[in-house]
């Protein structure tokens, strides 16, 4: 277990120094500067995260639709822009790395999830 809690430290060290995280951080700190577009930008994660983890069934297509059109003007803002597309980067490198172990740690676990049709 040591080993574990030794490589989870270096693969957290490695992103935290990652191009990607610096960048993401410097566009954060940014936009703390000006908390009325930080709440903006709060508030259309927010909606993205609604629509993505919604217990009812959606129209994904028409409600991508209705995001990108409410949010039009709003993502025309550079900043806003740029600290949406760091933070997917960042989030899409944590992903892969979840992605990684799950595809690598066998929990025998095929039968169940089948069951429950994941």
């Amino acid at each position: 277990m040591e080993n574990i809690k030794e490589c989870t430290k270096a693969l957290i060290d490695a992103i935290l120094d990652s191009g990607e995280y610096r960048r993401f951080c410097e566009v954060r700190d940014q936009v703390r500067e000006k908390p009325e577009l930080r709440s903006q930008i709060n508030e259309f994660r927010l909606h993205v995260f609604e629509v993505q983890n919604s217990k009812e069934p959606l129209d994904m297509y028409g409600e991508q639709e209705r995001l990108c059109r409410d949010f039009e003007e709003f993502r025309k803002n550079p900043l806003v822009n740029e600290f949406l597309e760091a933070e997917l980067r960042v989030c899409r490198i944590m992903q892969e790395i979840s992605t990684d172990i799950a595809g690598a740690v066998d929990l025998d676990s095929a039968d169940v999830s089948e069951r429950i049709k994941l």
